[in-house]
């Protein structure tokens, strides 16, 4: 029979249970029966023909990978790469990560590179295929993704998913990466601002997990800021929503540091990790990022400068808490692996700025994916745009 004889025959069961599956590292047939509104019998028998195709694996050992019962064994399903792979391409400022993982957001091979994003977009992309096709080649069986979630340090249009001008990404401005990087490898590509991502990773996988309402701070070599209301991600009415490094703070009229985005005293040239490793330098040197998260958790002046950082945000952060209400800020990128002192100083100015009951209630925590959580988002939003692969049995075993 041919694929598409046998995927007019397949029971709408299987679809919903594939699309419920979809981004998920682990349902259990208790959840899918709640989620698609099947009865026991049409789930089991669904699950049934995705477990004998071999697009579905059990999972029945060791605690349950959601953590909805930390510690619990929990008997349940995911998707398999034969389902599909999806594809991540995550540029930071100076940095480009791939990765390619299946449905069920299982990571099968990733890898990051330098890279300068502000020259060439030509390059970029260009750059974006090669090093997508190289984290595929060593995979076992198909090598082909059905989707590919892109991150870029930029404002993106919601209408167009075109980049917005600006003097941060010179060259991007106006065009339309995810379209363009689509037309290169023929495959669907969905962009969106690497904080929006990096919070839909902890919301989904990190240290936001079960919470519906949570802001999310990416503080690495630039500063973003992601709102998650209701459980999904807030993108605003233009899809520019949590531009929050490029806000101006300190006293009003002063020069402040100069910005790469052409103004004076944002947020970003004062917190940034690159604002940071500047105010070191008189006492050491040149140093790097890895080497400031070895010096955060002994040395004082590098202690100092991180609490001082955390103190900057939080006079930024403590209104959009007092608007918000949210119940936790949860602190990504490059300086969640030097966390407390940052959240010392934002706990700081949170308890000045905040009403009572909005800061005593809110959780401030540091990322579980660190660097990582863009790329995982961009997997995350690739998977709500693939179409898992069916294939009739015969074939799926092949």
């Amino acid at each position: 029979m041919t694929d598409s004889a046998w995927a007019s025959r397949r029971p709408t069961a299987v679809r919903l249970i594939l699309d419920e599956l979809r981004g998920e590292v682990f349902l259990t047939r208790a959840e899918l029966i709640e989620r698609t509104g099947l009865s026991r019998s049409s789930v089991s028998g669904a699950v049934a023909e995705l477990l004998s195709s071999g697009l579905l694996a059990e999972r029945t050992a060791g605690p349950d990978p959601g953590n909805r019962r930390p510690g619990r064994p929990v008997a349940g399903l995911s998707l398999t790469s034969a389902a599909g792979l999806v594809a991540a391409v995550d540029f930071g400022h100076s940095h480009l990560s791939v990765a390619v993982a299946d449905m069920s957001l299982r990571v099968l091979n990733e890898h990051t590179i330098d890279f300068d994003v502000a020259g060439r977009r030509d390059d970029a992309l260009r750059a974006a295929e090669e090093e997508i096709r190289a984290a595929l080649a060593p995979l076992p069986g198909p090598r082909e993704p059905v989707a590919v979630g892109m991150g870029l340090p930029a404002p993106v249009l919601a209408a167009d998913q075109s980049v917005v001008t600006s003097s941060i990404l010179p060259g991007w401005g106006g065009s339309r990466p995810a379209a363009e990087l689509g037309d290169r490898l023929g495959l669907p590509v969905v962009i969106d601002n690497d904080a929006n991502l990096g919070a839909l990773a902890e919301a989904r996988l990190g240290a936001g997990r079960g919470l519906q309402d949570l802001l999310y701070l990416k503080v690495s070599s630039g500063i973003g800021a992601a709102l998650i209301l209701a459980g999904r991600v807030h993108h605003g009415f233009h899809g520019l929503a949590g531009e929050l490094g490029h806000i101006p703070v300190g006293a009003a009229g002063g020069a402040g540091r100069a910005c790469r985005c052409g103004g004076h005293r944002c947020l970003e040239s004062l917190a940034s990790s690159v604002a940071i490793l500047e105010v070191l330098r008189p006492s050491f040197g040149t140093i790097g990022p890895a080497r400031l998260i070895e010096l955060a958790d002994a040395d004082p002046i590098v202690r100092r400068a991180l609490t001082d950082a955390g103190r900057a945000i939080g006079t930024v952060v403590g209104d959009l808490a007092n608007m918000l209400n949210p119940a936790a800020v949860v602190l990504g990128g490059l300086l969640a692996d030097a966390a407390e002192p940052v959240l010392a100083g934002l706990r700081e100015s949170l308890d000045r700025r905040t009403h009572p009951a909005v800061g005593d209630g809110m959780r401030l925590v540091a990322g579980e994916l660190g660097e990582r959580g863009s790329s995982l988002g961009a997997l995350i939003r690739a998977t709500e745009i693939a179409v898992p692969v069916v294939r009739p049995t015969s074939q799926a075993r092949a």
